[in-house]
């Protein structure tokens, strides 16, 4: 498990390395109250649904803001 990371692969690259998919008991529905758009900003509630993968051999970029 890594965290503060953004991927950078290509599309084929990216699914040829994923190996394995959680089951339907996995899923989880995230989402947030704010869609980042408009001006001034409005309130809309995204969402979507997704299983943990795991990929490998991804370059994997550290985005972890210095403090």
């Amino acid at each position: 498990m890594v965290n503060d990371v953004a991927y950078q692969a290509r599309t084929p690259e990216f699914w040829q390395a994923c190996d394995a998919i959680c089951d339907a008991s996995e899923y989880y529905v995230g989402g947030s109250f704010y869609d980042g758009k408009g001006e001034p900003s409005q309130s809309n509630a995204v969402s979507h649904g997704c299983a943990p993968a795991r990929f490998r051999q991804i370059a994997v970029l550290n985005t972890r803001r210095a403090v």
